[in-house]
């Protein structure tokens, strides 16, 4: 190889090596996407109803038109349809770690110390609390809950509902463990 060609080559790799980490070397340039604000897929967007005479595969849940469903009296009365069986709490865990243990925490205490996203929520003035009152709340409170989310916690109505009555069942012995 000539000696003209080695130092293009070499050059040529060098400069695309340190292209394909500039933010490593100055991240005051541009924003970067692990620090941004994590958003919903069209999040605060009601969803299109189904076309008149149809029905969507799979039936639609009757939607609670309230301020804050959860303490509506349908929600209060719904009752948990998905037995707490062993197959069901371990659904119900898999569920609560991909969606509810970032901001609660695995243990559901939202311990600042051991949670990031609620430790990054509490510096804008949003604490995630603590889930020690769920023994307190009824079934379809909770189920309602997790759908529409309240004041400061986004809704998971792309939780399938019996995923979301399986979180219920799980919260229900994640509680009684004494978290």
């Amino acid at each position: 190889m000539r000696p003209t060609r080695f130092w293009a080559t070499a050059t040529a790799v060098l400069g695309l090596a340190s292209a394909a980490c500039w933010e490593q070397v100055a991240p005051q340039w541009f924003s970067q996407m692990k620090e941004q604000v994590a958003v919903q897929a069209l999040e605060g967007v009601k969803p299109l109803p189904p076309p008149p005479g149809t029905i969507p595969l799979g039936g639609i849940e009757p939607r609670i038109d309230s301020p804050v469903p959860a303490f509506s009296p349908q929600a209060m009365q719904l009752a948990n349809p998905v037995q707490a069986t062993p197959e069901s709490i371990e659904r119900g865990k898999y569920v609560y770690n991909i969606h509810c243990s970032l901001c609660h925490g695995e243990d559901g205490r939202a311990n600042l110390q051991t949670t990031p996203v609620a430790q990054r929520l509490a510096k804008n003035g949003m604490v995630p609390p603590s889930l020690a009152a769920v023994p307190g709340y009824t079934d379809g409170f909770l189920f309602t809950k997790i759908r529409y989310g309240k004041p400061q916690m986004p809704g998971y109505p792309q939780i399938p509902p019996a995923d979301r009555w399986h979180v219920v069942n799980y919260l229900r012995t994640l509680i009684q463990k004494g978290n």
